[in-house]
């Protein structure tokens, strides 16, 4: 699927900047405007919610969501090697 393939694409620019557990409503938004050039809160929210249908992230709190290493292979290598380098 496009869309899919499209998360992976996000959350692989999330984890190449150094999250790896969790990551602000903020940073995840600038991470959608990137890959996907939008600047509409309409279309970032789709995203979001695309993101969470695929299970690559979860709401932990109002604007920190939480990254499911199970749905993201290389996630789970990069934990082993080392922890989240960015601080929310």
């Amino acid at each position: 699927m496009k869309a899919q393939r499209i998360c992976e694409e996000i959350i692989q620019l999330l984890v190449a900047d150094g999250f790896r557990r969790q990551v602000s409503r903020k940073n995840l938004e600038d991470a959608i405007r990137v890959k996907r050039d939008c600047v509409d809160e309409r279309t970032i929210q789709r995203w979001i919610k695309a993101l969470e249908a695929f299970k690559f992230i979860k709401m932990k709190a109002p604007d920190v969501y939480e990254l499911n290493p199970m749905g993201i292979p290389e996630l789970i290598k990069l934990l082993k090697e080392n922890s989240q380098t960015k601080i929310l």
